[in-house]
């Protein structure tokens, strides 16, 4: 019997704040998840389910009318513990 070998990629998923009103003003969006061992830094989520979470809190949140919008999008890292 062999364990399981841990995968050569691993996901994750960073929220961003687009701001027209200013320009092109772009950055992180999202805070750091309530009760999350896997947090990894502002606006970097581990599983797509908990960004989309954060999305939809950042955009209940936002005061400023339709001139700011949120986007996902999926990173690929190489797996720090990935050994061949």
């Amino acid at each position: 019997m062999e364990g399981i070998q841990p995968p050569k990629t691993m996901q994750v998923y960073q929220l961003i704040k687009l701001n027209t009103a200013a320009g092109l003003n772009f950055g992180v969006a999202g805070g750091i998840p309530a009760g999350s061992a896997n947090y990894i830094g502002t606006g970097f989520y581990t599983t797509l389910q908990e960004a989309e979470h954060h999305r939809t809190l950042e955009i209940l949140k936002d005061t400023s009318g339709s001139v700011t919008s949120f986007h996902i999008f999926e990173l690929e890292f190489p797996n720090p513990a990935y050994r061949e």
